[in-house]
């Protein structure tokens, strides 16, 4: 059995509401505090993924609270942007990129303060040279506040942390059922046998509860359909295959005679 292979949970949903064509009609314009608002928001995200740490600091209140349901609660526009600069920024070889949903936005007046914004948002990491990736949804809301004419976040609290939705390459290639079956058996790896089996003319995984459907890439190498998974069988010498879990190796090892 697989056991070193984590299953992903796929955490996605969307509505869609589609009104019918004659109820259509144009969008009101976004009034000038809400627009001003999710220009400062939008504009204090592009500094975040630059790692600009004083344009961050240049929409945070100097009293600013930061409440996160992984790491606590930060007090302070230079702690907390010292927080963004030693995590997300200051991790050897890893770049964040922080992404809002836009159909998730909502704005809402607080009469007498300000105001507040909210919705999700999908981080996106890249390891070295790896390709980015999806790593992290997220919900967010922020209490912003009009100070000396400009407007800056006084609390924010970033929630319900979970892994992307896992998405397979969008692209992949056909390869003839006949050039399949020469990846078809048993394979004893160091984590435990992996089965490959053809199934409707797609090679079917198999490790103690774990089944997933296998996409071409390559003649010889291949993505699961439903976790993120890479699969590669030996070009040359004996039959054998590789597996890999986000870009790492988990298992390994020759297809039983």
């Amino acid at each position: 059995m697989l056991r070193r292979l984590s299953l992903l949970i796929a955490i996605a949903g969307a509505t869609v509401a589609i009104a019918p064509a004659a109820a259509q009609s144009t969008p009101s314009p976004i009034p000038p505090d809400e627009r001003a608002v999710r220009d400062a928001d939008d504009a204090f995200w592009r500094a975040f993924n630059a790692c600009d740490a004083a344009a961050m600091m240049s929409f945070l209140a100097d009293d600013v609270e930061f409440y996160h349901d992984i790491t606590g609660l930060t007090r302070s526009r230079a702690a907390v942007a010292a927080s963004l600069m030693k995590g997300p920024c200051g991790t050897l070889g890893l770049r964040m990129r922080r992404e809002v949903i836009a159909s998730s936005l909502r704005y809402q007046a607080i009469p007498g303060y300000g105001a507040m914004l909210a919705g999700d948002h999908l981080f996106y990491a890249k390891l070295g040279d790896a390709p980015e990736k999806a790593a992290t949804n997220a919900r967010f809301l922020v209490i912003w506040k009009l100070q000396t004419g400009h407007w800056l976040m006084t609390r924010i609290v970033s929630y319900e942390h979970r892994p992307a939705p896992y998405r397979p390459p969008a692209t992949s290639i056909s390869i003839p059922p006949d050039m399949l079956k020469r990846y078809i058996g048993r394979y004893r790896t160091e984590a435990g046998d992996v089965d490959i089996t053809i199934e409707k003319d797609r090679l079917v995984l198999r490790s103690g509860g774990l089944r997933v459907t296998l996409a071409a890439s390559a003649p010889n190498r291949f993505f699961a359909l439903e976790r993120d998974l890479r699969v590669v069988f030996a070009e040359t010498g004996p039959p054998a295959i590789e597996i890999e879990e986000n870009g790492a190796v988990v298992a390994k090892g020759p297809r039983r005679p």
